[in-house]
C-alpha cells in the first residue's frame, strides 16, 4: 500500500507520531538485480535484452511518495547502497538493537555475477534506465558511477 494512501486511512496522531522509512537503490544496480531474479525463474532462459525488451521494471518512488510522485512522504529512504549503516541509525533512533547483520538474505542467490553494472549496461540499456527511472534518480540524486579503473604500473 503506498504511503499516501496509508496516510488516508489512518489518524494523524498515528501518522506523525510512527517514523516512517524505506529502502531505495541505486536504479542501474535495481534494474540489473531484477534482471538476474528473473533469469534465475526463468531457468537462465532469459537475456538481458529480452528482459529489457519486457520493460517491466521495479519502479518503488509511488510507494513512498504523494499521488504526484513529487513529495517524498516517509522520514527517511534508506540506500541500500549503505544498507547496513543506514539501518543502523534507523534502529538507534528507535531503540532496536541492531548487531549490523539481519539475518536474512532473501534474494541474495539469484545474482551469483557481481559484475558492477556499469560493466554490465550497454549504453541504449543505460539510457533506457535513465528514462524509466528518472523521477527516482531526481529525488535521490543517483549517478551513472564510473568504475574506477586501476592506474597503469610502471614497468623498471
Amino acid at each position: 500500500m503506498p504511503a499516501w494512501l496509508v496516510r488516508l486511512r489512518v489518524p494523524s496522531a498515528v501518522w506523525n507520531s510512527y517514523f516512517k522509512f524505506c529502502v531505495e537503490r541505486n536504479p542501474w544496480d535495481k534494474v540489473l538485480s531484477h534482471y538476474h531474479m528473473h533469469a534465475y525463474r526463468a531457468g537462465g532462459a532469459l537475456s538481458l535484452d529480452q528482459y529489457f525488451t519486457r520493460a517491466k521494471f521495479p519502479i518503488n518512488y509511488p510507494r513512498y511518495t504523494d499521488p504526484s510522485g513529487s513529495r517524498i512522504m516517509v522520514d527517511r529512504v534508506v540506500r541500500y547502497e549503505n544498507l547496513t549503516n543506514e539501518l543502523a541509525e534507523v534502529f538507534a533512533r528507535l531503540n532496536v538493537p541492531f548487531e549490523g547483520d539481519l539475518g536474512v538474505r532473501k534474494k541474495g542467490h539469484f545474482r551469483t555475477d557481481r559484475t558492477p553494472y556499469q560493466s554490465v549496461l550497454n549504453p541504449k540499456q543505460r539510457q533506457i534506465v535513465e528514462r524509466v527511472f528518472a523521477r527516482e534518480i531526481q529525488l535521490h540524486g543517483y549517478r551513472f558511477q564510473q568504475v574506477p579503473t586501476a592506474e597503469p604500473t610502471e614497468q623498471l
